[in-house]
């Protein structure tokens, strides 16, 4: 078997049948081969043969008085010699050619012709013809017999026609008698062409059975789809290259590479143009790569390399960079035109103490890591990496756990009118976890969305807020809205306003009094996508807010386009208004542009009375932020609405409470 074939070949059913052919020219040029090199050691032995014949049969060696050297010794000597040197020099300098076995062939008749000649026709040497069709048999080549037969019967019908004796000994009856030997020649050529059939077919069955064995190994550790190796060839790979034992450890680096967006493309334009793409990926990263390096595919859009030999992260980082900047440059796909990158953990191996389960792990943290940090970059695993890798992926498994288990809670922080009327709730997710703590929002929202357990988590966000809503409204509290924030990836969710609308059927909450906040950059990247969803809930009386505005990509033509009720100013903008003017003049140019559009406008982190008369000043419609109160849980929010509808024991109660913003507001 040829195990180049695993590594630099692509065996496919569709060419196995070129490739036993291969294997069959092969085994057969090497069966060739040696019988050139057996026929050249029995063509050395045969002409020192054939001098002794001549010397030890011819009836004299002189003739009369005077030396004379007998024809038959002269035959022996010179025509031996011209019909030994061509074929052996051949078969040491050109074996397993077509040519050399057929003047092998040709002189090895030639030199059986000879011995009977200079042995005077004697019957026993006639053997030697027979003796060397069988030899040349070996070749498993019926036309190499067929030359052989070819030259026989030529020598013997010429020498039988003008020197018969020198064949049979005696002229007598000596047509017959060729007659006779010509058809022994013919039917032992039968039975030998018919073996080397036969050996042919054998031959051929063993070259493809080893072709199929090589289809069958390849496959085995070979990607189908792009002919890379896969997991189970560079698992081989890394114990060869830790394999105990060994008087110095071999340096090499492995690298994670992890494709980023190649989801979104497969899940759009199709799984045909996912593969073709995946194609492109694997060649572009060979191209980057060296004849040493090994690229394989793990599974899915994840693909491993081992450099072999590297001994320095310099080396590493280089092949990285490259390889991410193959990737980001666009693939052209038929129709169509896509755009991706790559994440890739780089891990190295420089002495011994590591197996090769180690080394993955190592390099999945940094890639995970890169993941973390932006995408579509590197990074070398080091060891400081291993512990926040690790609470990364903890804090991974505990929000997986508090999603499926219900574990998080919900807080509610009050927004008011300028004149100081509660009008509502924003809704705000709070997880306390036992193993880290209290967790903010910033850390695991962006964890959620990553692993697309916002959607679940979304779900129960809105059943929960609106069932709260839903039981302060049929207590009599006829607050304005419950509002309630929105992902991006929730609003591209194919079931966004089926999960919207049932969770306002089933909690019994008045579609007018649900207002749903997406941030500014969410409505933009998803418009076209989302756009009938949005004007779907609309017409249904649920209300939107463009949460953060200002921070995103402001556009007079979203705003004007986008179904939405509510601009919400980011609290970035709120902050420095005392105390910059130009903060102070940004936030009257969003107010009077809502507006002009004829939206509400709301200021988020209000945080002391100062900036709320500022806002009063300018027009600002509602007002949020620590100035009001933080956000709080259920039953503390109740005070808020208790408050508000002017109860006196409960206004003194929230007079006392840490909510005197509120109480301050109420009071003028």
């Amino acid at each position: 078997m040829n195990p180049s074939i695993l590594s630099s070949e692509r065996v496919t059913s569709v060419n196995v049948a070129k490739e036993a052919e291969r294997l069959f020219r092969s085994e057969h040029r090497l069966v060739c081969t040696r019988t050139d090199r057996l026929f050249a050691i029995l063509m050395s032995l045969q002409w020192p043969a054939a001098v002794a014949a001549a010397l030890l049969i011819s009836s004299r060696t002189w003739v009369g008085g005077t030396s004379s050297v007998h024809p038959h010794l002269i035959a022996a000597v010179y025509l031996g010699g011209l019909i030994t040197v061509p074929p052996v020099l051949l078969a040491f300098f050109r074996p397993g050619e077509r040519y050399t076995r057929h003047i092998i062939a040709a002189c090895q008749m030639l030199m059986s012709g000879l011995l009977i000649h200079v042995s005077g026709g004697r019957i026993e040497t006639h053997f030697h013809v027979f003796g060397s069709l069988a030899f040349l048999a070996f070749y498993l080549d019926w036309e190499v017999l067929a030359t052989a037969t070819l030259v026989t019967l030529v020598d013997h019908l010429a020498m039988g026609y003008y020197l018969p004796a020198s064949i049979f000994g005696t002229a007598t009856a000596s047509h017959w008698r060729l007659l006779e030997h010509v058809l022994w020649v013919v039917f032992f050529d039968i039975f030998l062409i018919t073996s080397c059939v036969q050996g042919l077919k054998w031959l051929h069955a063993v070259a493809r059975r080893e072709a199929d064995q090589e289809l069958l190994l390849y496959q085995a550790y070979h990607d189908a789809l792009t002919g890379l190796g896969n997991r189970l060839q560079i698992q081989k790979l890394m114990g060869e290259l830790l394999m105990p034992g060994s008087k110095e450890p071999r340096p090499f680096a492995l690298m994670a590479i992890d494709l980023d967006r190649f989801k979104e493309v497969n899940d759009t334009l199709g799984h045909q143009v996912g593969d073709e793409l995946l194609r492109q990926v694997s060649q572009r990263l060979m191209a980057q790569i060296r004849k040493n390096d090994t690229l394989v595919r793990m599974g899915g859009d994840e693909f491993a390399l081992v450099l072999d030999g590297c001994t320095s992260a310099r080396v590493a980082e280089s092949i990285a960079g490259r390889m991410v900047e193959s990737l980001n440059k666009p693939f052209s796909l038929g129709d169509h035109t896509a755009r991706i990158g790559a994440s890739i953990g780089i891990c190295l191996h420089l002495d011994e103490g590591q197996d090769a389960t180690d080394l993955f792990h190592h390099a999945d943290l940094a890639l995970y890591k890169v993941k973390n940090s932006g995408r579509n970059s590197f990074m070398v695993f080091d060891e400081n990496m291993r512990a926040e890798t690790l609470h990364q992926m903890s804090m991974e498994h505990r929000l997986r756990s508090a999603v499926l288990e219900n574990q998080m809670h919900l807080h509610y922080q009050p927004i008011v009118s300028t004149e100081g009327r509660l009008l509502g709730f924003e809704a705000l997710l709070r997880w306390n976890d036992a193993v880290h703590g209290d967790v903010s929002p910033v850390d695991f929202i962006p964890l959620a969305e990553k692993t697309g357990l916002i959607i679940p988590l979304g779900a129960w966000v809105l059943q929960q807020a609106c069932s709260q809503a839903a039981q302060w409204h049929r207590t009599g509290n006829k607050l304005m809205k419950m509002s309630v924030n929105v992902s991006s990836i929730q609003l591209a969710h194919k079931d966004f306003v089926t999960t919207v609308l049932t969770a306002l059927k089933e909690t019994g909450l008045p579609a007018e009094l649900l207002d749903l906040e997406l941030t500014e950059s969410a409505l933009i990247q998803q418009h076209d996508s989302s756009y009938e969803s949005l004007h779907l809930l609309r017409r249904f009386g649920v209300k939107l807010s463009i949460d953060d505005f200002g921070t995103g990509y402001s556009s007079l033509s979203y705003l004007r386009d986008l179904p939405v009720h509510t601009l919400k100013i980011d609290r970035a903008f709120v902050k420095d208004i005392e105390i910059s003017p130009e903060s102070r003049t940004l936030v009257e140019g969003m107010i009077d542009m809502a507006h002009t559009l004829h939206l509400r406008v709301v200021a988020e982190g209000v945080e002391n009375r100062k900036q709320m008369e500022i806002l009063v000043e300018a027009g600002c419609d509602e007002i949020q932020g620590f100035h009001i109160s933080k956000a709080v849980p259920a039953d503390d929010a109740r005070r808020f609405i208790n408050v508000s509808h002017g109860e006196p024991e409960i206004k003194a109660m929230a007079g006392a409470a840490k909510v005197r913003g509120l109480a301050e507001v109420l009071a003028r």
